[in-house]
């Protein structure tokens, strides 16, 4: 196993953008021919599908919740966290579910960004390729209406590459890496 030590040196805003650029990259950016629609179900079986190795099946997690600002003793008043969460759940049999949540929450508005898609998995050596056939996106904002919905997702591929590890404090840990990005540790749960 590999030892991996990721340094975060970002401003608040920078990983607020960054964050934001993942889930939004979970709610996908360009159509597949199979599209988002209220069938919870597999959906369309002809996406590509492999056996996954038993070293990846499960549910894997990442995420972090703030509590600056949580409650604030003079008014008694208490707000909503900032933070993110991203789930994944392999299969044996080669399919997998994924689901996110991004929160902020600045000046008393809060945003809510919930994402989920499921569909097939492919694993080639240390690529992981994502084929969703169902997806749906809910954003919750208090403070702007029009970022009030619940809609069917666009459906986009992901390909990421995968290492087993462990992390700076001795954990083990997938640590999963878009083409463009840092790796990030995800934790069975």
């Amino acid at each position: 196993m590999k030892t991996f030590v990721v340094q975060f040196r970002c401003s608040r805003m920078g990983v607020l953008a960054g964050l934001l650029s993942i889930m939004l990259a979970v709610g996908g950016c360009r159509k597949n021919p199979t599209s988002a629609d209220d069938n919870p179900g597999h959906g369309n079986h002809d996406t590509p599908r492999t056996a996954v190795p038993a070293e990846l099946v499960g549910s894997w997690y990442t995420g972090t919740i703030s509590t600056v600002n949580y409650y604030n003793p003079t008014t008694g008043q208490w707000s909503p966290p900032s933070g993110t969460g991203i789930t994944y759940s392999l299969t044996a049999d080669g399919y997998y579910e994924k689901s996110g949540l991004l929160q902020t929450s600045l000046y008393g508005c809060t945003t809510t960004l919930f994402v989920y898609n499921k569909g097939t998995v492919a694993v080639d050596g240390n690529k992981i390729s994502l084929y969703p056939t169902y997806g749906r996106v809910k954003s919750q904002d208090n403070c702007v209406p029009r970022f009030n919905y619940d809609k069917p997702a666009e459906l986009a591929e992901e390909h990421i590459f995968w290492e087993l590890g462990t992390d700076a404090y001795g954990l083990e840990a997938l640590w999963l890496r878009y083409a463009e990005g840092d790796a990030s540790a995800f934790y069975r749960r």
